[in-house]
């Protein structure tokens, strides 16, 4: 199947997370194109599925992967297969902060696409929300590992279409 990855990174973070998500998909036999926001274009519904994601901004996801995932809704996508993935610092906390991912998953699921797994959250360790330090944190390799196997869960589940 031919699909594509769009994301919107902040500090390069998602973007790894993309990549491996790619990978995943790639080595089971997907065709997969992974695209940053900012060179994405208009939704292609010849497609045969998208994921998209982005890096957390509370509360929720950036206003311009938002907008690109209502013009996926519209573009024609209903009854294909989406996935969604963010990355966030509170990912781990006791109350994490809603996360990109589940934001940018009920805009899709409600326009209509169908889900392939649930929202896949990276965690980055030893972030600092702003006023509380600038502390970037790290996306850990054991969070890109776990995106490569997301990749390949999708990649199986398209495959079983």
């Amino acid at each position: 199947m031919k699909g594509m990855i769009v994301y919107k990174s902040w500090w390069g973070s998602c973007r790894k997370i993309a990549e491996a998500i790619g990978q995943g998909l790639s080595e089971s036999g997907h065709e997969v194109q992974v695209v940053a926001i900012e060179d994405a274009g208009p939704p292609d519904p010849s497609l045969d599925f998208i994921v998209i994601g982005a890096a957390t901004r509370w509360p929720g996801a950036w206003p311009k992967i938002k907008r690109y995932t209502k013009k996926v809704v519209k573009a024609g996508f209903a009854g294909k297969p989406f996935a969604t993935f963010s990355t966030g610092g509170t990912v781990n906390d006791e109350k994490p902060l809603t996360q990109a991912s589940e934001v940018l998953y009920e805009l899709l699921d409600a326009g209509g696409l169908v889900a392939l797994a649930p929202a896949f959250k990276a965690a980055i360790e030893g972030y600092k929300a702003p006023g509380k330090g600038e502390d970037r944190g790290i996306l850990p390799e054991s969070e890109v590992a776990r995106a490569l196997e997301f990749g390949h869960e999708l990649g199986g589940k398209l495959s079983g279409l």
